[in-house]
């Protein structure tokens, strides 16, 4: 099988481009969508009640999660609520559009429940809880979705993502004039799932295709080394992995994204646009320069002559966005606060107040985050030279006589990182005990922004090969992160979770660790 990418981009550009003005001219499916979401900070207020929740159900968990999306920052905020003896809950979070959509959890039932919170009005709600631990919406007041939308929508979007193309056709060696109309047709189907469910509303509908196709622009398209590389290893041994290498696509592939339509509104309910935005700023071929003390006007003409053509439009959303996540990124790649220039900028541009606001708050916390950072006391720790299956053997070892947190996570895994926000407050109330936490996490991650990012997180930290990551996973019967592993001071797993429990539930699990 050849391990030719076929990036050739010469006289095939004129097939691609034709290509994919067939694709762009296609008619999507319109949806009647929901109400347009504008930048605009404040406060979503969510209450309600579980109308058959016992107090015995504390043992399995006794608390709700809130997950909502922050198109600014690029940061889904995660928040947590304890359940009340009569069932009542109520959040109130801070978002940074007047309309969100959001993703209410617990362990008392199976689903993600997707609920549409503003700024305007407070969204009440109530659950019913059946004997198969699913939850039924009752009644709600302030929804624009229905009862069927909150409960299912995500289940919907759970079969787009794992539904199988009938074709086994290998993408790793194919040419791109071949491999852009291929992935363009493969999404489209999926998209059909959405379309032809009958339980869901045009606007839940609207929804998740737009959070897949995010997703799948995020996965296949942005991340296309990566992408080839599984897809290498899934028609090859897996041993054979090191033996391909992903040619990088050059600027004609990113014409691609004019499909995506990156100035459509609606996108500002869903958590990966930020996560385009943060991408599109870091790829390497489009090449878009760190935003600096440069005035965002001209900062945006030098990104428009780079990238216009692909995007479709030099003026929209998207380039307001694409500025305010260029200072962002500046706050987490390099935890710098802006200068007075910068601030004068920023002031000066954005027609929007509440993107001018979002980014001066931001600031306000990089400064007191730097703060932090001269005071946190983190270790970077060598991996000790053993095969794999030793490796945590190895590691546990060292710190034989304390009790053992594992944090298995990536910098790349926003789950990871709201879980280790929820976690500060957990840790915080057994400094001094007698644990130690270990931070694992491997070549995913990329090194200098790892580093980086550990200056503010304290405990040790280990960098493995995505060799030896993976096997610690595999071999605790672990499929995904964030994971924790608990060991007791004999250097003995005493329980395992994968996902962030919740801060109560790590409490728990904490305190009977300690208690061994």
């Amino acid at each position: 099988m050849s391990l030719n990418n076929g990036f050739k981009f010469s006289s095939l550009q004129i097939i691609l481009f034709g290509v994919f003005t067939f694709f762009i001219s296609c008619k999507p499916v319109i949806y009647e969508e929901l109400p347009k979401p504008v930048v605009e900070p404040g406060q979503a207020i969510l209450s309600g009640r579980i109308l058959n929740f016992q107090l015995d159900q504390e043992e399995t968990g006794s608390t709700l999660s809130l997950a909502v999306p922050n198109p600014v920052t690029a940061e889904p905020g995660y928040f947590e609520t304890t359940i009340n003896a009569d069932g009542s809950f109520r959040f109130e979070v801070p978002v940074e559009c007047n309309k969100i959509i959001g993703g209410l959890n617990s362990s008392l039932f199976n689903q993600t429940i997707l609920v549409n919170l503003t700024t305007i009005n407070e969204v009440l709600l109530e659950l019913n809880i059946d004997k198969n631990d699913n939850a039924i919406v009752s009644s709600s007041e302030g929804m624009e979705f229905s009862s069927d939308d909150m409960v299912y929508s995500l289940e919907t979007l759970g079969k787009m993502i794992h539904h199988v193309s009938p074709e086994r056709i290998p993408r790793y060696n194919m040419l791109i004039e071949d491999f852009i109309p291929f992935e363009i047709k493969s999404l489209e189907r999926k998209l059909d799932i959405a379309k032809n469910d009958t339980a869901l509303s045009d606007q839940a509908k609207a929804f998740i295709t737009n959070e897949f196709k995010l997703l799948y622009l995020d996965i296949r398209f942005l991340d296309y080394a990566d992408a080839m590389k599984l897809d290498f290893i899934k028609y090859n041994d897996y041993e054979d992995w090191d033996k391909f290498t992903a040619v990088e696509p050059d600027m004609s592939y990113y014409s691609l994204l004019e499909y995506f339509d990156l100035n459509n509104p609606h996108y500002l309910y869903n958590e990966g646009y930020a996560k385009i935005l943060q991408k599109i700023l870091a790829n390497s071929t489009l090449n878009i320069p760190p935003i600096m003390d440069t005035s965002v006007e001209d900062w945006l003409k030098d990104v428009k002559k780079k990238i216009a053509a692909c995007i479709g439009s030099d003026k929209g959303l998207f380039y307001d966005l694409l500025a305010a996540n260029a200072y962002v990124k500046q706050f987490n790649s390099e935890l710098k606060p802006l200068t007075d220039r910068q601030k004068e900028n920023i002031i000066k541009y954005f027609k929007n107040e509440g993107i001018t606001k979002i980014l001066i708050k931001k600031n306000e916390e990089i400064i007191k985050l730097v703060e932090k950072q001269l005071q946190t006391r983190s270790n970077l720790i060598n991996t000790p030279f053993v095969p794999k299956e030793n490796l945590m053997d190895s590691i546990i070892y060292e710190y034989k006589g304390k009790s053992i947190l594992v944090d298995l996570w990536a910098t790349w895994c926003a789950p990871c990182l709201d879980a280790m926000t929820a976690n500060e407050k957990v840790l915080q109330e057994i400094k001094g005990e007698n644990i130690v936490i270990l931070y694992i996490t491997d070549s995913t991650s990329p090194r200098k922004l790892w580093e980086q990012k550990i200056k503010l997180i304290e405990g040790e930290h280990y960098y493995l090969t995505s060799y030896e990551f993976n096997s610690i996973l595999e071999s605790n019967g672990l499929t995904g992160i964030p994971s924790y592993l608990f060991y007791d001071k004999n250097g003995n797993l005493l329980s395992k979770t994968q996902g962030y429990p919740g801060q109560i539930k790590m409490k728990e699990m904490i305190k009977d660790l300690l208690q061994k």
